[in-house]
């Protein structure tokens, strides 16, 4: 047990080192450019980074508890997070889908305020759907650990209580995973499609198209696989619990924790990192910090030099003297 702890803290560690390095560039990044902080693009970057950070803080905390058993992980505050950081992938691909197929609506609806409005209802949805899941958390154990076979009443009880558990399991499952999978395949497979088929690209066959568009498609693969790969042991947790023993139920949680740290810390790179323009935004941010450090001392220096040859114009002017002298000019004289 003990090398597993050891190897899933350290796991656990970088991925969060990774994760806070990441989603903390993203967003010094947009905040530096105030001309990308207005659009609604860089306010949803901005937040899936902070979504993403909550997220990798909350399932550190409890993939180390699972760990080394000293509680139980929160479940449903593991969903309230997750949640919010789908559904704003969700309205990522929804955005690159208007901004690439319809850039006229895109220029005159998809605001800033308009994402706001959206990231808004995000947190509303996601608070409203992981609420039931602290109820049936706690009741589930209790009655999983009991024997319940003496009153008719009780066992009506638990078969209703069951029945709803399995029906919040089947909504969590549709609004969390099937549902987002099937926005993001459908807005990501018509850009690409759109992008390889559409007529007046067709006649464009330079290198630099054919380039992009294979980056394109790339990264919308890369973003749906990831997805569906990080996410799907998440949602389907709550049924998946119901088959297996409560003994081995940590370790399926811990795996499922394991996973969206991962998959939180990969979007900043999957993001912001592939665009070329944002890796240098990130290398002037570090140079300027470096540069600061570094000019601390040359400017003392250039303020003591500035000071002496002050000092020194002012003696020179109080000790200049008035007469003038005449430089003596050769006379030329014609024969």
């Amino acid at each position: 047990m003990e090398p597993i702890s050891l190897l899933v803290t350290t796991l656990s560690c970088t991925l969060l080192i990774c994760n806070l390095v990441g989603n903390v560039l993203v967003m010094l990044v947009i905040c530096k450019n105030k001309k990308q902080s207005v659009s609604a693009n860089a306010f949803l970057l901005s937040s899936l980074a902070c979504s993403d950070l909550e997220l990798a803080i909350v399932i550190f905390f409890y993939t180390i508890f699972l760990t080394y058993r000293v509680t139980e992980g929160n479940f449903p505050d593991f969903i309230f997070h997750a949640l919010i950081s789908v559904y704003t992938l969700v309205a990522l691909a929804v955005e690159r889908y208007y901004a690439i197929l319809k850039p006229f609506v895109h220029l005159t609806r998809m605001v800033k305020s308009l994402a706001k409005k959206v990231v808004f209802a995000v947190w509303i949805f996601a608070a409203i759907m992981s609420t039931p899941g602290y109820v049936f958390e706690t009741r589930l154990g209790v009655n999983k650990g009991q024997n319940v076979t003496t009153f008719n009443e009780t066992r009506e009880a638990a078969t209703w209580f069951e029945t709803l558990s399995t029906v919040y399991a089947s909504l969590v499952l549709l609004f969390g995973l099937i549902l987002p999978a099937t926005i993001m395949i459908f807005c990501y497979s018509r850009v690409i499609y759109r992008v390889w088929f559409n007529t007046d690209a067709t006649k464009l066959t330079n290198t630099a198209l054919l380039l992009s568009r294979r980056k394109l498609t790339k990264l919308f693969i890369i973003v749906t696989v990831v997805f569906i790969i990080t996410w799907t042991p998440t949602f389907v947790r709550n049924i998946v619990t119901s088959y297996i023993d409560l003994k081995s139920a940590w370790m399926y949680d811990l795996s499922t924790m394991f996973l969206g740290l991962l998959g939180s810390s990969a979007n900043p790179v999957i993001y912001s990192f592939r665009c070329p323009k944002f890796r240098q935004e990130v290398t002037k941010i570090l140079a300027c910090r470096f540069c600061k450090r570094n000019r601390q001392p040359n400017v003392a220096f250039l303020r003591a030099t500035n000071r002496y040859s002050q000092t020194h114009m002012r003696r020179k002017m109080t000790t200049r003297p008035t007469t003038l002298t005449v430089e003596p000019v050769s006379v030329i004289t014609i024969n």
